[in-house]
């Protein structure tokens, strides 16, 4: 009688520290790579949003998590004329956030220019294999089974750099 509750409170703790080491983890290379960002410290390879996945987000990340799973969306906007503001963000009902897409090869890329603002998005699937987890839905199903997100996000302002590495139309 006690063995399989112990069992059941095992495997939720096994999954509850998944996925806190994830967001950790995700949550650091935000950081890292949203300070390449605002410092205009990204190379030629960071001109697409894949490039900056696998050449600046990746290479902060720890061992361990996939690089192939992560979802970005890094946006840009200035505060005066036609940026919009960090309104650009927040959907039309003023509810929440815009929702990001979740395909790596759909979602917005643009570091933007010296002075301008960014919010930069991170998603990685962390696969939900606890009975607990999946009886409360706290699953999404996703292209690699049933996953709960780990999200870091980001907003920041570029500083006044001089020189612009990477020239990215948007």
């Amino acid at each position: 009688m006690v063995m399989p509750l112990f069992m059941l409170v095992f495997v939720e703790i096994l999954q509850c520290g998944l996925y806190i080491f994830c967001y950790a983890a995700v949550e650091k290379a935000t950081a890292d790579a949203s300070r390449a960002v605002m410092l205009g410290a990204l190379t030629q390879d960071a001109s697409t949003a894949n490039g900056f996945r696998k050449t600046v987000f990746c290479t902060k990340l720890i061992a361990g998590l996939s690089c192939d799973r992560i979802i970005t969306s890094l946006q840009t906007t200035t505060l005066t004329g036609s940026g919009g503001g960090f309104a650009a963000f927040i959907n039309p009902e003023e509810t929440g956030l815009v929702p990001v897409v979740m395909d790596k090869d759909r979602t917005p890329y643009c570091p933007g220019a010296p002075g301008t603002y960014g919010y930069i998005q991170v998603f990685y699937p962390v696969p939900v294999f606890s009975f607990l987890w999946l009886g409360l839905n706290l699953g999404t199903d996703s292209t690699f089974g049933k996953v709960s997100y780990a999200r870091a996000a980001i907003a920041f302002r570029n500083e006044p750099f001089t020189t612009r590495n990477v020239q990215v139309p948007c």
